[in-house]
């Protein structure tokens, strides 16, 4: 993928048709605004989310073993 990249750069999707039609790069960025707003976004929330997948995990660690399985198996029934 990297290498398609490297070879199409600076464009992303050409037109075959219409070459001053392809989106470029430079086309296909977000505005300076949004991408401050999406880096701050992410800074602040990226931590939240792993802390809350780290404690989701401690969590639910160890609850069910091959052992639990063996002596339950057929109380669901």
């Amino acid at each position: 993928i990297g290498t398609a990249g490297v070879a199409m750069f600076p464009f992303v999707m050409p037109s075959s048709t219409v070459p001053g039609a392809s989106l470029t790069v430079w086309d296909a960025v977000s505005s300076q605004r949004t991408l401050g707003i999406m880096f701050w976004a992410t800074l602040i929330f990226m931590p939240v989310i792993v802390l809350y997948t780290s404690w989701a995990y401690k969590v639910m660690a160890g609850k069910v073993t091959t052992a639990w399985i063996r002596e339950n198996e057929h109380s669901a029934y």
